[in-house]
């Protein structure tokens, strides 16, 4: 069973909450200014006390909205609240808004501003161990809730730029996946249709009936060997369900490769020289299977031959024909894939014209 990944535990808590959370504080903030303007000693409280108070606490509901603003209004409001504020500085409010502006944007202005209005209220002549330790407080304060804050905002950065990266990592892999299965498709089809249309057209000559039953039963087998490979290959896309187990061509099926191939009319030789690691086999059955592929569709070929030799370098693998339209055959899509496939390698890979006649292809893969 797969494992859900999930978000942080705070990352699933909804904005609604949040913000009640902020309203409820703001609230209780609000009621303990009042309470604290209402009982100053010195005289009795103003409106601009009672408005002092509101402005600092109340913005505080609305700051994940509005940081700066909320901030500025925070900071002008603790001005108001200095004459029944102890110690006469904003512990609160301030250090809330200064986390929040930092978690959204770079708050170093922010930071000195608010240290240089927090410590106009609070520092006084002469400067006593009292005034010292409320002003290092003060500033002990401010800076931890800036430094928080830019934490936060750092760790949201990394955090989308990771995201970032994964995604564009997983369109890439998902890019040349589709681009490996577009491949296999084009080897599988493009050899089995080819074929199939060969031994066609010569079912429509032949005139005896053991013969055309023999090219008949070449088609039937060549068509299901097709679709046994399109089925594995597409069972991969498939979300719904898991992928077709069969197992991928190996160079155990070269024997049945060629023997579609010479019921479509082609004498093919095969050489078998040494033996083929496993992990390219696959490379080196595509390669046979696209180069005979070509030679039935464009070289107008009898015999062609195929070579498979491993020597001290690596291993050889040629595919010759006596075809007569050697400098006209087209270099599509299959030799280009091939080409990429022996290059994964590390190897060489050519196709040309062979210098006496016919085509060849060759691909020399490291050891």
């Amino acid at each position: 069973m797969r494992e859900e990944i999930r978000p942080p535990l705070l990352s699933r808590v909804p904005t609604w909450a949040w913000v009640t959370i902020d309203t409820v504080v703001a609230v209780v903030l609000a009621a303990s200014f009042l309470w604290l303007a209402t009982t100053r000693n010195d005289s009795s409280p103003g409106l601009i006390d009672y408005v002092a108070a509101l402005i600092t606490s109340l913005p505080v509901a609305v700051r994940r909205f509005w940081p700066r603003a909320v901030f500025v209004l925070v900071l002008v409001g603790g001005l108001g609240m200095r004459e029944f504020l102890d110690p006469h500085a904003d512990p609160f409010c301030l250090p809330l808004a200064l986390y929040t502006l930092a978690t959204r944007r770079k708050a170093v202005v922010a930071l000195v501003v608010a240290a240089a209005v927090g410590l106009q209220g609070v520092v006084k002549l002469p400067l006593t161990p009292n005034v010292r330790d409320q002003a290092g407080l003060l500033l002990a304060v401010l800076v931890a809730s800036w430094a928080v804050g830019t934490a936060v905002r750092q760790r949201r950065l990394y955090t989308e730029r990771l995201a970032a990266h994964a995604e564009q990592r997983a369109r890439a892999e998902a890019a040349e996946e589709r681009l490996r299965i577009a491949r296999e498709l084009h080897d599988v089809i493009g050899h089995s249709l080819s074929t199939i249309a060969v031994q066609a057209g010569v079912a429509s000559h032949v005139g005896g009936a053991q013969e055309m039953s023999h090219t008949l039963a070449s088609i039937e087998e060549t068509s299901r060997s097709a679709l046994r490979e399109t089925r594995r290959l597409l069972g991969v896309l498939r979300e719904d369900g898991e992928a077709d187990l069969a197992p991928t061509p190996s160079l155990g099926d070269l024997d049945a490769l060629i023997e579609r191939t010479r019921a479509a009319g082609l004498e093919v030789e095969l050489m078998i020289d040494g033996t083929v690691a496993e992990e390219m086999e696959l490379t080196v059955y595509r390669i046979v299977q696209e180069a005979l592929t070509n030679v039935l569709k464009h070289a107008g070929a009898r015999h062609a031959r195929v070579r498979i030799k491993q020597h001290e370098q690596g291993l050889q693998v040629e595919v010759t024909d006596d075809g007569m339209r050697g400098q006209a055959r087209p270099y599509g899509h299959g030799l280009t894939g091939l080409r990429e496939r022996v290059h994964l390698f590390g190897g060489e890979f050519e196709a040309g014209p062979h210098p006496l006649r016919g085509f060849r292809v060759m691909a020399r893969l490291p050891l």
